[in-house]
């Protein structure tokens, strides 16, 4: 009888928040992801000469990595295990992403962006992405700033990404949103 009311509690416990849970309670998430930015290089990590004020901001409501660690020392490895959360040897994407060698996530992965919209987010992206497939990445919203390598487009421009992503954080949809912001700086191929 006492195991049956120890368990009784939980189960209402949950039962409750889940029923009267307010979707609308939900945060917005923007994940910002930058190529070969060292903590080192951020005065929310404690640099005091580099002056990052609007980052440290949102360090200082938000939630930073403190132990975090790299699986694969390249890019495409890299964002698909922060997007999948699962190491590179379960989701498939073992190099630079391209087919040739199946460099890619398996097709049966659930990514991030997957589970948050088929759980009421509207979900965008922006810069630096290079993971695939597409079916196993797939955002509501591509957001882009025109090719990084034709000066007729801005390209990869910080300002430019900048005021994309401000259309979907300043929406006045009702839905939560999930935003990856991928800047392509500090590191810069072209």
């Amino acid at each position: 009888m006492k195991l049956k009311s120890f368990w009784l509690f939980p189960i209402l416990l949950i039962t409750t928040t889940l029923a009267g849970g307010n979707l609308d309670s939900r945060p917005n998430i923007v994940l910002i992801v930058s190529d070969d930015h060292g903590t080192d290089a951020l005065g929310c990590y404690g640099n005091p000469i580099i002056q990052t004020p609007a980052l440290d901001s949102l360090a200082a409501d938000g939630t930073i990595f403190t132990d975090a660690n790299c699986t694969t020392a390249s890019c495409s490895p890299s964002r698909s295990v922060i997007l999948s959360g699962l190491h590179n040897h379960r989701n498939g994407q073992y190099g630079l992403q391209h087919t040739f060698h199946h460099y890619q996530s398996f097709d049966d992965i659930k990514s991030l962006p997957v589970a948050l919209s088929e759980n009421g987010y509207r979900t965008a992206r922006i810069g630096k992405f290079h993971v695939a497939p597409e079916s196993v990445y797939r955002f509501d919203f591509v957001l882009s700033t025109g090719a990084a390598n034709d000066p007729a487009t801005i390209g990869r421009s910080p300002w430019e990404m900048a005021e994309q992503a401000r259309t979907i954080i300043e929406s006045d949809d009702s839905e939560p949103f999930f935003l990856f912001y991928a800047t392509d700086d500090p590191h810069r191929s072209n």
